[in-house]
């Protein structure tokens, strides 16, 4: 194996930026969903390195209005993706659309939007123990909304009061199904069951651009210094890393303390981030507007290996996921490029 970490790369065919990714296994090997600047949705199957554009219904369509605009198309900023049903099923929206949702691969939409929903600031694929669900967080209102993968009933209201929404993280932790909303300089932690608030938490500095909540690898927790510990992890517009632990007994005072001071490394905002349990260590991944990926070892608060560099413009998105059963790193932004990168080597060779 060459000492580079980096396994792939390869440039979306409209050689726009990427403005988000997710991805999803319909059964074929990993697809990566991403969207482009001018609101395009593309497939890249990594494996076989093939690009596609998938033209997707306006979301429009149904609302009384859209045919003052004929030749209007969707603006979509922001999206997730799930498998429904043997299908894929797209969540998408953006900072002029209202989220929606579509067949993927056929382009049917499944339930539209109007001109009078508020617009979408994140959207995250919730997979707990029935099938998998799509929730969403609205820019200026702080609207979150639960969807069905079906589309069709209307999406559940579990909050209307919340900040400024621009980033979201979903997970079923220890028996319950809890989201994450960011925006401006809180985040707040919600049970979606019991439509409540578990706990918030606010950084000392900066405003929240991304979240992400972290469970423990059940098989190895006897190894990892948090446990089994589930944790709430957030990126600030100040270039720093928090980590707080989500008790059983949280409440929502935001006082609480992080595990250790914020984990600093980035030269410029950081805008993207994901987490993975991986053996025995819990690990962040962080895109920024300093043009690198890097890695974060979330119980020691340290970098993990030096500042994964090549990108030529800001990294607005991240994933990790496995690719021929070895875990990766999925980046991308605005040179259009998306990257793969060799997680399992980096943990292997833990260097600063």
């Amino acid at each position: 194996m060459s000492d580079s970490p980096l396994l792939l790369s390869s440039r979306i065919p409209s050689s726009c930026p990427i403005k988000d990714l997710s991805v999803v296994d319909a059964g074929a090997g990993p697809q990566v969903v991403c969207a482009d600047s001018w609101g395009a949705v593309w497939t890249w199957e990594p494996l076989r390195d093939e690009w596609r554009k998938r033209p997707l219904v306006y979301a429009f369509t149904g609302d009384p209005l859209a045919a003052q605009y004929p030749d209007a198309e969707n603006e979509i900023d922001t999206m997730a993706a799930a498998v429904f049903k043997g299908r894929v099923v797209l969540a998408a929206g953006g900072g002029e659309q209202a989220p929606a949702l579509w067949d993927l691969e056929s382009g049917e939409l499944l339930r539209g939007t109007t001109y009078d929903e508020p617009y979408v600031g994140a959207i995250a694929t919730l997979r707990d123990e029935g099938a998998p669900r799509f929730v969403t967080g609205s820019q200026y209102v702080g609207q979150l909304l639960v969807w069905e993968s079906s589309g069709q009933v209307p999406p559940v209201e579990v909050a209307n009061d919340l900040y400024d929404i621009t980033s979201l993280a979903a997970a079923w932790i220890d028996g319950r199904s809890l989201v994450a909303s960011g925006g401006d300089g809180v985040v707040d932690v919600r049970d979606l069951a019991r439509n409540e608030q578990v706990a918030s938490f606010t950084p000392d500095d900066g405003d929240v651009r991304a979240v992400a909540l972290s469970k423990s690898n059940s098989s190895s927790t006897s190894a990892s210094r948090l446990g089994d510990r589930p944790l709430v992890v957030a990126a600030t517009d100040a270039a720093e890393l928090y980590v707080w632990e989500l008790s059983g007994g949280d409440s929502g005072n935001g006082d609480h303390e992080p595990v250790h001071d914020p984990i600093t490394g980035h030269e410029d905002d950081i805008l993207t981030l994901d987490t993975a349990a991986v053996g025995d260590r819990r690990i962040a991944v962080t895109g920024a507007a300093d043009q690198t990926v890097r890695v974060w070892d979330l119980a020691e608060g340290t970098a993990v290996g030096a500042p994964l560099s090549g990108h030529q413009d800001d990294v607005e998105a991240v994933s990790t996921t496995t690719l021929r059963g070895r875990d990766v790193i999925l980046s991308a932004g605005g040179d259009g490029a998306i990257r793969a990168w060799d997680l399992a080597a980096l943990l292997g060779r833990d260097t600063d």
